[in-house]
């Protein structure tokens, strides 16, 4: 799944779970959704408020 396709998913599960979701690329190179909160070492790519 590219970064393009996992913001648009964000997106969507912030605006149906009223909860901000972020993307955010871990140490590896992989990007992953995760709900907001702490990042532990991970680069925010995008910040999805519902």
């Amino acid at each position: 799944m590219s970064a393009l396709q996992q913001i648009k998913l964000a997106q969507k599960l912030a605006t149906s779970r009223g909860e901000p979701h972020i993307v955010v690329q871990v140490a590896g190179g992989k990007t992953i959704v995760m709900r907001d909160g702490k990042l532990r070492g991970a680069v925010v790519l995008e910040r999805c408020l519902p």
